[in-house]
C-alpha cells in the first residue's frame, strides 16, 4: 500500500497532543459518576485512583492544590462518589485519564455525612472550643470583610454597617465564595486581613461569609483549610454563612456566628440612633437624680438645725453645731465626688456624641453632596444623571454644580488579598 503525498504522516507526540485537544475541547467540564479503586495517596498530596462500573473503569487523578467538598484523608477505597472534571490525555505515555477539581459522595445526605465526619475530628482537636474564642469589640472602628465583591452579601454588610454605625471604616479583602478555587481564596483573604491588620491599622473585627444556597454553593465554609484559617485569625473573626438555616463549619471556629450576613453587621456594631436616645435619656436622669439628693439633704439639714436649736441650750448648740459643720464637709465632699463622677460620665458621653456627629467629617475637610432641590445625600454616582445640578454642602458654605462625568463608587476601599 503506497502512502499518497497528500497523507499526513503523525508522530506519536502529534497523536497524543490531538487527542488530548480533542477529548478536552469536545467534553469539557463534565460529571463521572462511579466506584473509588486502587487508591493511592501520593506524597505531594496528589491523589491517584481509578473510577470504575459494573463494566469500565477509567483512571483519574485529583491534584493537591484543586478544591474537593471531600478532604483528601476522607476518599476512601470503594466509595462511590461524583467527580467534577475534565477529560485528557497524559501525552508522555498516551493515557487517557480524568483529572478530578470536586469529589462529592454519592446518596441521601452523604455530603452532610461528610462534613458531619470533619466536624467531630475538628472539635476532638479543640478548635470550636468556647475557651478560644474572643469577644467582640463594642463600638469597633476598623471592619474587614471577606466575602465576594460582586455578591449580595456585600451590598447588604455596607447597607447595614454605614446606617447603624457611619464613624466606621470597611475594609474589603475580595474571595470567591463558591466553586474550585473558593476554599484558596478565602485563605488567603484571611490571611491578607490579619496582615493588614498587623502592618497598617488593626482591624477591630473581621466578619467572613456570603450569602445563601444549596450544600454545594456553601462548601468552601465547610472546607478544613478555611475553618483552620478561620480558628488561627488573630482578629475577633465572626462567621455569617447563608440564610437562617444555612451553615458552615466556620460558624463552629469563628468568635461569633451570625445567621445572615445582615445579621453579623447588626451584632458587630451598635445603632448610632439608639446610642444618642440612651445617652440623652441617662443625662437628664441624672439632672433630675442629683436635684433630688440635694434637696433631700437640703431639708435633712434644715429639720436638724430647728431641732437642735429649739431644743438644746448653749453647750448643746455648740456640739451640735460642730456635729453639723462635720456633716455638711462630708456633704459637700460627697456631693463634690458625685459631681466629678458625672461630669466624667457627661464627658463621655459628649465624647460618644462628638464622633458620631455627620458634620464633624465636614470639619476635617469632607462634603455632603445632593441632588439639586433634594434632601437625601447622593450615596451611587451611577444613579446620577449627566448634566444634573448638584448643592455640596462643606464646612463652611456650599457649592451649585453641573455634573459632566460620573465613575464608579469607591466608598469601600478594596485591598489585594494577594
Amino acid at each position: 500500500m503506497q502512502i499518497g503525498q497528500s497523507e499526513h504522516i503523525y508522530t506519536v507526540s502529534e497523536l497524543n497532543r490531538t487527542a488530548r485537544e480533542t477529548l478536552e475541547e469536545t467534553f469539557g467540564e463534565i460529571w463521572l459518576r462511579g466506584e473509588v479503586s486502587e487508591l493511592t495517596r501520593a506524597a505531594s498530596g496528589h491523589l491517584y485512583f481509578t473510577l470504575k462500573d459494573d463494566d469500565a473503569e477509567i483512571s483519574a487523578v485529583r491534584f493537591r492544590s484543586r478544591s474537593a467538598l471531600l478532604s483528601p484523608m476522607a476518599v476512601e477505597q470503594g466509595m462511590v462518589v461524583l467527580a467534577l472534571g475534565r477529560l485528557t490525555v497524559y501525552e508522555p505515555r498516551g493515557r487517557y485519564q480524568f483529572i478530578a477539581s470536586l469529589l462529592q459522595p454519592v446518596g441521601e445526605g452523604a455530603l452532610q455525612a461528610a462534613i458531619e465526619r470533619l466536624k467531630s475530628k475538628l472539635q476532638a482537636e479543640g478548635l470550636f472550643d468556647p475557651a478560644h474564642k474572643s469577644p467582640i469589640p463594642r463600638f469597633p472602628l476598623r471592619i474587614g470583610l471577606v466575602t465576594s465583591p460582586s455578591g449580595a452579601a456585600l451590598r447588604d454588610l455596607r447597607s447595614v454597617l454605614e446606617r447603624r454605625w457611619p464613624v466606621a471604616q470597611v475594609f474589603l479583602f475580595a474571595s470567591s465564595v463558591q466553586g474550585e478555587a473558593a476554599p484558596s481564596e478565602l485563605v488567603r483573604a484571611i490571611e491578607a486581613a490579619e496582615r493588614y491588620s498587623q502592618a497598617e491599622a488593626p482591624l477591630d473585627v473581621l466578619i467572613v461569609g456570603r450569602g445563601g444556597g444549596s450544600a454545594e454553593d456553601l462548601a468552601a465554609f465547610s472546607d478544613e483549610r478555611v475553618v483552620r484559617a478561620v480558628h488561627g485569625c488573630t482578629i475577633p473573626t465572626v462567621s455569617a454563612v447563608g440564610h437562617e438555616i444555612d451553615f458552615g463549619l466556620t460558624d463552629f471556629a469563628a468568635d461569633l456566628r451570625a445567621p445572615t450576613p445582615s445579621a453579623a453587621a447588626e451584632l458587630v456594631v451598635p445603632d448610632r440612633e439608639e446610642i444618642i436616645d440612651a445617652t440623652r435619656a441617662r443625662a437628664v436622669w441624672l439632672r433630675q437624680s442629683f436635684a433630688r439628693r440635694l434637696e433631700a439633704r437640703a431639708a435633712r439639714l434644715d429639720g436638724l438645725l430647728r431641732g437642735y436649736v429649739l431644743r438644746l441650750p448653749g453647750r448643746r448648740i455648740e456640739r451640735a453645731a460642730q456635729e453639723l459643720d462635720g456633716q455638711v464637709d462630708r456633704l459637700v465632699r460627697m456631693v463634690g465626688d458625685r459631681f466629678r463622677d458625672r461630669t466624667r460620665r457627661l464627658q463621655h458621653v459628649r465624647e460618644v456624641l462628638r464622633l458620631s456627629d455627620p458634620d464633624r467629617p465636614l470639619e476635617r475637610g469632607y462634603s455632603v453632596t445632593f441632588l439639586k432641590g433634594e434632601s437625601e445625600p447622593i450615596k451611587d454616582a451611577s444613579r446620577v444623571p449627566l448634566n444634573a445640578w448638584i448643592e455640596t454642602r462643606l464646612h463652611a458654605g456650599r457649592l451649585l454644580s453641573r455634573i459632566t462625568e460620573t465613575s464608579k463608587d469607591a466608598n469601600t476601599k478594596e485591598v489585594d488579598a494577594n
